[in-house]
């Protein structure tokens, strides 16, 4: 039990000091994603696996995946699972039971993202702020809660690949979020 706790301290104090590194860059105005066509359907499956591994625990909650097939998309795979890792891991933590539900389906010129929970939930008025750097929703600031810079990351990710993300919440319980992916670009 202790090692798994040092385990995933470990790991979120990487993803802190890599998500800090990933924003100054996608910050900076020359900075080149190094896109190629991956099979992002293959890549959920494999972070949220990984993400469950690491941060599920003895959390019961369910998983459930409308995954479409051997999609592939031009983007840069490092920052995309950067995306879906802040996603998942978001999900997971802030549920404690109920469903997880993720969908991933192709649409025209572009594939769409989106991951539901029955968790916390985000204040309405919170909804369009929760992107910005260094900001945490008021149902989050807790010591265990969010340091400000996933979703960020998230946002400049998809910026960058010339995407758009957005979340919605009733502010009660739950919250999902959504990005599309241009397939080319």
């Amino acid at each position: 039990k202790g090692l798994q706790e040092i385990a995933k301290n470990s790991e979120r104090l990487s993803t802190l000091v890599n998500n800090m590194i990933d924003v100054s860059k996608l910050s900076s105005l020359n900075y080149v994603l190094n896109k190629k066509m991956i099979n992002l359907s293959d890549l959920i499956y494999e972070r949220l696996d990984y993400c469950k591994k690491l941060y599920l625990g003895d959390k019961d909650l369910e998983f459930i995946c409308d995954i479409e097939d051997d999609l592939l998309v031009n983007c840069d795979e490092h920052y995309i699972t950067s995306t879906l890792d802040n996603l998942i891991v978001n999900a997971i933590s802030y549920s404690s039971d109920g469903k997880i539900i993720i969908e991933f389906k192709k649409n025209n010129d572009f594939v769409k993202f989106k991951i539901s929970d029955e968790g916390i939930g985000i204040p309405k008025k919170e909804l369009y702020s929760i992107f910005g750097t260094f900001i945490v929703s008021s149902r989050t600031k807790t010591p265990a809660g969010g340091r400000g810079l996933g979703l960020a990351l998230c946002k400049g990710v998809i910026e960058a690949h010339k995407g758009q993300i957005w979340c919605k919440s009733d502010g009660k319980k739950g919250s999902s979020f959504a990005f599309t992916l241009p397939i080319t670009s």
